[in-house]
Formats: C-alpha cells, structure tokens, sequence
C-alpha cells in the first residue's frame, strides 16, 4: 500500500510518523506550508516534492489532512490539476469527525473510492501525535471498497473501527466535543473558583487532575454509571443545597450548569438503581430550586 499525505499539519505529521513505524510506504506529502512539508519529510528519512500531483500519482491511499473548511476545495484542486486516470481506483480519505464523504464527491465522481475515518482523538503536539493514533476508535463512513482500506489501517495502529452512518455523523461530533472540548470547558470553570479562593494559578489548574485521571481510569475499567460518585450519587441533598447556595452568590451561569448536569447524573443514579426513592426525591427538590 502506497500512502500519500495531503497536509502536514498535526494530524498528517502524526499519520506520516505512524506509517513509517508501522513501514506502511508513504509515497508522497504535499502541504500548503512548504516547511511542514519538509519537517515531515526528514522525520521520515524522504525527499519527496512539495507537489500535489506527484503525490496522487504516486499513491494508492491518500489522505487529506487539512482543515475541514478546506475539504471540498482540496478535493476540487485534485480533480482539475491531477488526471482522471490517476484517480480511478484509488481510495480518498478526510479525517473530519463532522463531515461527510460528499465532500470528496468530486473525486468520486472521477472514479475514485471515498470516505472519511476521523481518529477520536486529540492531537495538541506534532512530536508525540504519531503515539495517540494507537489503540483508539476510529469512525469510518464511506464506501465497501475504502472500508477494507480502512480496516488494514486501523488494525495496523491497534485500534477499532466504528461504521457511522452518513445522517449521524453530525450527532457524532458533537457527542466527539462535548467529552473532549467541554472537559476541557468544564475544567476551566473548576479553575476559576479556586482562582478566586485564592489558589495559585498553576495550583488551580492541577489540584484536580488526579480526579479526572480516576474518573478516566474508572471509565476504561467499569460501566459509566458504575463510575459515577459524588454527592448526587450518594442522595447528599445537604451538601448539593450548600453548593448551589454559594453557586448562586458567584455566577449565575454557572448554578444553571451545575443544575443542569446535576439533573442529568441524578437520571443516571435513578438507571444505577442503588439510591433510595426518598433520597432520590429531595436531590431533585433541591436542584429545581425556583425553577
């Protein structure tokens, strides 16, 4: 299988990393950015031309690892710059968790086989990136013939395959940001109320990661409502009053989030069968409230 990068940005440094540690033959790597291009080349030992078509012609498999506004317009420079015959048969692959495969219509229509496989991850450094494709869920909407491309892929980086529909990738990602962008979100929030109790800066933003990476660790290693603790899980009506009292006086905003994902865990204790109806009753009364 010959692989060619389009974009060398963190996810297509990543991908070119990992090809070349599993010996998947990257065939070529173009980039907008001409450095990043380069970059990539050294790290895995090529010299390939900074060349868009070159790096169609040259591949089997081609990824295009560029922003998701960029998808379809990428597309489009590949079918009138690259020969039709150049694109029969080969396999076309975005990584946008949000996008369909429509976006490479253009090339499918030329003869190419098409899909999107959207690495459910995070890729925030270009050195260490290549590690994260590893043993993670990948999730593949495309045609058969790119699925069996796909496949080969995933499984060379450890990792699992899920088939999304084309109607449902939408609710995917959005599923995708709200555990990925909204802990971090969710985080920031906790930052701040330590910061205006008067923690350190970097104090406040560490104190609790010893909780998310527990509550990480139960996840991998229970059933979510089996990973669930705190006070809603205990029926601890008091102490959810006290907090929403001091809520209340700090931010506003805030009291309705803690509310509103109060409710929604109390739902899932109520699922976990373990909390008593009685107690189950006065957590709900106290995080209504006036509403």
């Amino acid at each position: 299988m010959n692989v060619g990068i389009i974009g060398a940005g963190k996810v297509g440094y990543a991908l070119g990393l990992a090809f070349y540690n599993e010996n998947i033959n990257v065939s070529g790597i173009y980039s907008k950015s001409s450095e990043s291009a380069l970059l990539l080349n050294r790290k895995i030992l090529a010299d390939f031309p900074n060349d868009l078509v070159e790096t169609v012609k040259q591949s089997d498999v081609v990824f295009l690892s560029v922003s998701d506004n960029n998808i379809k317009s990428v597309a489009e420079e590949i079918a009138s710059k690259v020969s039709k015959k150049f694109i029969e048969n080969k396999v076309f692959f975005h990584l946008s968790g949000a996008l369909t495969s429509d976006e490479l219509r253009v090339l499918k229509d030329l003869g190419g086989y098409v899909a999107s496989l959207h690495p459910a991850q995070t890729f925030a450094s270009k050195e260490d990136g290549w590690k994260k494709l590893y043993n993670i869920y990948f999730g593949f909407e495309g045609c058969n013939i790119s699925k069996e491309y796909a496949k080969t892929i995933v499984e060379g980086f450890n990792g699992k395959m899920v088939c999304i529909k084309k109607e449902d990738k939408t609710l995917y990602h959005a599923a995708a940001c709200i555990i990925s962008n909204y802990t971090v979100t969710l985080s920031y929030i906790a930052s701040e109320i330590l910061t205006g109790l008067g923690f350190e800066k970097e104090a406040s933003r560490k104190v609790f990661l010893p909780l998310i990476r527990g509550t990480v660790e139960n996840l991998e290693n229970r059933s979510i409502l089996d990973s669930i603790t705190g006070p809603i899980e205990r029926g601890d009506d008091k102490i959810i009053a006290q907090h929403i009292e001091k809520l209340e006086y700090l931010d506003k905003d805030l009291l309705d989030i803690y509310k509103m994902l109060g409710k929604k865990t109390l739902k899932m204790v109520k699922n976990k069968g373990t909390l008593e109806k009685e107690k189950e009753m006065k957590v709900m009364e106290v995080l209504k409230g006036e509403d």
